[in-house]
């Protein structure tokens, strides 16, 4: 399946120049109508204890909504271009980011230092996830759109990386290569079943593509995420998709996890689902 519709995630700061361009780039590449949502929390005290102090008075946060709906209008010289923006407050803005996430094919977030406030940006990727049921795909800085030829699939035999699965064989090009990223893969009867990894590559070449199964393991050195994109770039795969919070969100903030390990970004483009 096409891309066709698209939506981008950004806040009211200027930190961002090159995840517009990423994206505009990436739009045009596939042929899909984009749209930026601005985030602009209005601020309250439960923000600034939350996320710290945006502006000062409320006067500087509405001239911060004007300054950037001009500058993506700007940037956006094309029909085929939306800029949306929703002012609200903490406790209902993230809510409303994943309403509008289920109108699009897939949900586009920069790594974390094109945001001004890193939290609010993972708190808007936790509710699409969480209750959109689209993907998000965070990009690199600078990235280069290019068709998904080759992509790798960190893979755990959980519900959660089979919808990453999916979505990632929704919109790979026919015949990919797709490396089966099988991480300290135990043998179960619930889970990997006899061979880790073995009957998930089978299905995919059932589908036409060319599955690799790679074993990994975690050196003392690198956390789960870092080793899955180690094993994805060394390879040559052009994306790594995950299934996120496997566990609940609260154990992977204490114990750690992948998702945790990835949120921010890497220098490949990241799909997760939920």
């Amino acid at each position: 399946m096409a891309l066709k519709d698209l939506l981008a995630v950004v806040d009211t700061a200027d930190k961002d120049e090159q995840f517009v361009q990423d994206v505009l780039r990436f739009a045009e590449f596939h042929g899909a109508r984009l749209t930026f949502l601005v985030l602009s929390v209005i601020p309250s005290p439960d923000y600034v204890g939350t996320f710290g102090p945006p502006y000062i008075v409320l006067h500087d946060y509405t001239q911060a909504v004007e300054a950037k709906q001009k500058r993506l209008a700007e940037l956006t010289h094309d029909a085929n271009v939306e800029v949306r923006t929703i002012s609200e407050l903490p406790e209902t803005i993230f809510a409303s980011v994943s309403v509008q996430a289920r109108y699009a094919d897939m949900v586009l977030f920069g790594p974390s230092e094109a945001y001004e406030y890193p939290p609010a940006r993972r708190h808007s990727i936790e509710n699409i996830l969480f209750a959109s049921g689209r993907p998000v795909l965070i990009l690199p800085h600078g990235h280069v759109p290019h068709a998904v030829d080759h992509f790798a699939i960190g893979w755990n035999a959980t519900r959660e990386a089979t919808q990453a699965l999916r979505e990632t064989m929704l919109f790979a090009a026919a015949g990919a290569k797709a490396d089966i990223l099988v991480l300290d893969g135990r043998a179960s009867a619930k889970g990997h079943g006899s061979e880790p990894g073995a009957d998930i590559a089978h299905h995919l070449a059932r589908h036409g593509f060319e599955t690799t199964v790679r074993p990994l393991t975690v050196d003392d050195d690198l956390c789960q995420g870092d080793a899955l994109v180690r094993g994805a770039r060394q390879h040559g795969a052009r994306l790594l998709a995950l299934g996120a919070y496997g566990h609940s969100r609260l154990r992977e903030m204490i114990l750690g996890g992948v998702t945790r390990d990835l949120l921010d970004g890497a220098p490949l483009p990241l799909l997760f689902a939920h």
